[in-house]
């Protein structure tokens, strides 16, 4: 049984390529001659367009609608000629366009019909001889801006297979910053007498496309609705995607397949023409949700070729794409049927209806195609009958979904029972619910409690530091504080002694908290405490020792104390990032005083006095670690180097513009990036 349901998909996908073989293809050929062929015209109801490159020359010479002249040598140029597209020399005013044709026998004395799009006076010529013409050739005196309609009129093609379509064709000389909106140029195409415009049987198209495309319109909103409340069934969703691309694909062949067309419409019109693949590939995908509670996994070898064959529709010739979205049917055909044969134990209930929609759609697309190459006639007069495919669809897939919703009210009744019996239930979780958000409700309390508390601890730690900035003469200070969110560590103060010199503590207390508070608290008792002593060694020795008394477990402080003079700086650091010199004759940064133990550790260390000159002019940077340490929303620290950059880029400024421009570089390296620690500048500089 299955080696039967084998061959029976092979004889399926074996007629749907048969009848594909047997379509030719009349390509147009630039610079060669455009191939016009029976099928051709037969397939193309709203008239063939020569949109692709014409030979042009510029200037003025009735001789050029000889069908002899050599006009190899002349410049290829689409007729429509928007902003951005002149021939090479620009617009002179007028010249010629000429399309060499190719003609199949079957269309010799054979009445067809041709119309004109243009903007400004054109001529057109059919071997050598003039069929129609827009206006005086003197040239307009006030040019049409807007191109507009002529025609049809008709002609016929003689007894030979080579003919040459010439265009004389004016408009004044303008430059290309003055063009209008639309452009200039023209546009050529040509049809079959009784196919074509202002037919019978073009006038029942319309009717039927306008209806349809409203029609469609009300499906896609309805399903759309329908899975937006019900999001489980996916069905709703790529049928609703299904009907969009068919009102865009049914807008396309309605708006844009006029006989009498501006120049704006083929590339639009080409533009659009991958929508069939898009039809196709959600046709697949509705059918995959409504037959499969899971999707089986070729669907995504149907998205890859949908992927492939997308961009193909802007590279092949116009003709060439029905090829493309044939085939892809033709895959997708034989996909169906595939799964139809295994009779997957996955497959949902209740999809007969809907399958019997696909089926009928399915034959209406393949007389689409079959039409469309040539191969059988239009029926009853319709050109288009894949609408006809559609309306089949839809009407079946609203058969089926009102058919799914009396079952499912009916399952739903069968429920009732049962929900009435878990009610109990329910209500007792509502209450274990409720106790639940009690006790977050409590847990949010005691947070925000917490939170108000640091916060507080936070303003007293900011108290403790320096009211205003000392003034000192001969040294500009500048002074700036980033903090963190938490309490944190991070410390500075002055004080100016006796002598005329600045004394500066700047430290970061390891961790954060209410610990770190009270160590801040501590070093800025102390360093008042010490106002009288001048040695910052002792100072730091003397801190290191009450500190390691105080027993404050997991938290230590870092500290460094500088003494300032518009001639030195003494530092004594206790791991503290070293002071930054900037050298203002030579443009170097140095480096002083780094190194040492934190104070309030187990050991006590000594900590070395580092000494050094200064000269008009300098900017000493004295920061904690948090600058250096500032991450990038990639994660990347800023270093000690970018920080010295970061100050030699900045060190001619006054020290408060200093203090501004690292604040401002530590923000940009930062990022989006939360910061995660206190940031302190202390920035003095020796005026001149």
């Amino acid at each position: 049984m299955r080696a039967m349901r084998g061959r029976f998909a092979l004889r399926v996908a074996a007629f749907v390529l048969l009848l594909v073989g047997r379509v030719t293809v009349a390509a147009g050929q630039v610079p060669g001659a455009a191939e016009i062929t029976v099928g051709g015209v037969a397939s193309a109801p709203f008239g063939i367009s020569f949109d692709r490159p014409w030979r042009f020359q510029p200037g003025d010479d009735l001789h050029w609608a000889d069908p002899a002249l050599d006009d190899s040598g002349w410049e290829l140029v689409v007729p429509q000629m928007p902003p951005g597209n002149l021939p090479r020399d620009g617009w002179a005013g007028v010249g010629w366009f000429r399309r060499h044709l190719l003609v199949q026998e079957g269309l010799w004395g054979r009445p067809l019909d041709m119309a004109l799009v243009a903007s400004g006076v054109a001529e057109v010529y059919l071997d050598g001889k003039i069929l129609y013409r827009t206006g005086d050739f003197v040239g307009p005196k006030v040019p049409e801006v807007t191109p507009s309609a002529r025609g049809p009129w008709k002609f016929v093609f003689s007894a030979r297979p080579e003919h040459l379509l010439a265009v004389r064709y004016a408009y004044p000389a303008v430059r290309e910053s003055e063009l209008p909106a639309g452009g200039i140029g023209f546009t050529v195409s040509l049809g079959e007498i009784g196919t074509s415009w202002g037919s019978a049987a073009m006038q029942r198209t319309r009717t039927m496309f306008g209806v349809v495309i409203t029609l469609l319109v009300f499906v896609a909103l309805l399903h759309f609705a329908l899975y937006f409340f019900y999001p489980k069934a996916r069905a709703n969703l790529f049928y609703a995607l299904w009907m969009v691309s068919f009102t865009i694909i049914m807008l396309r062949d309605f708006i844009f397949g006029e006989p009498v067309r501006p120049p704006w419409v083929e590339p639009l019109n080409r533009l659009l023409s991958p929508s069939v693949i898009i039809a196709i590939l959600l046709g697949l995908l509705t059918y995959y949700a409504a037959r499969d509670r899971l999707f089986p996994r070729e669907w995504i070898a149907f998205v890859a070729a949908a992927g492939v064959l997308i961009p193909l529709f802007f590279l092949v010739p116009a003709r060439m794409t029905n090829w493309l979205w044939v085939l892809y049917f033709a895959a997708v055909l034989v996909e169906i049927v595939r799964i139809e044969m295994i009779k997957r134990t996955e497959t949902q209930k209740r999809v007969t209806t809907f399958l019997v929609g696909m089926g009928l759609f399915s034959v209406f697309i393949v007389f689409q195609a079959l039409i469309n190459f040539g191969v059988v006639s239009p029926i009853a007069g319709f050109r288009a009958v894949y609408p006809f495919g559609v309306l089949a669809s839809i009407v079946t897939m609203s058969l089926s979904l009102a058919r799914s919703f009396a079952l499912t009210s009916l399952h739903l009744d069968r429920r009732l029972v049962e929900v009435e019996a878990l009610s109990g239930q329910l209500l007792e979780q509502e209450r274990a619910a409720h106790a639940n958000d009690l006790r977050s409700r409590l847990l949010e309390a005691e947070n925000v409690r917490k939170t108000k508390e640091l916060e507080e601890g936070r303003a007293l730690q900011l108290s403790m530091l320096p009211m205003g900035l000392p003034s000192v003469e001969g040294l500009g200070v500048a002074v700036a504080m980033r903090t963190a969110s938490e309490v944190g560590g991070d410390y500075y103060d002055f004080r100016v002694d006796p002598d005329g010199s600045l004394v500066v503590a700047i430290g970061d207390a390891t961790g954060h908290g209410v610990a770190a508070g009270t160590m801040v608290t501590a070093v800025k008792a102390l360093f008042a405490a010490f106002a009288g002593e001048r040695s910052l060694v002792t100072m730091l020795a003397e801190c290191d020792r009450v500190l390691r008394g105080m027993h404050l477990k997991h938290v230590q402080m870092c500290l460094a104390i500088a003494r300032i003079t518009p001639r030195s700086v003494a530092v004594a650091s206790a791991a503290m990032p070293p002071i930054l010199i900037h050298r203002t004759n030579t443009r170097r940064v140095e480096e002083l005083g780094a190194g040492g133990l934190p104070l309030g550790g187990r050991l006590s260390p000594v900590y070395p006095e580092c000494h050094a000159a200064l000269s008009p002019g300098d900017t000493l940077l004295l920061a904690t670690d948090g600058f250096a340490e500032a991450l990038d929303p990639d994660g990347n620290s800023l270093g000690f180097e970018r920080v010295a950059d970061a100050l030699r880029d900045a060190a001619n400024a006054s020290s408060k513009a200093v203090v501004e421009r690292l604040m401002a570089k530590a923000a940009a390296w930062r990022g989006s990036r939360e910061q995660t620690d206190d940031i302190t500048f202390v920035v003095v500089r020796v005026q001149r």
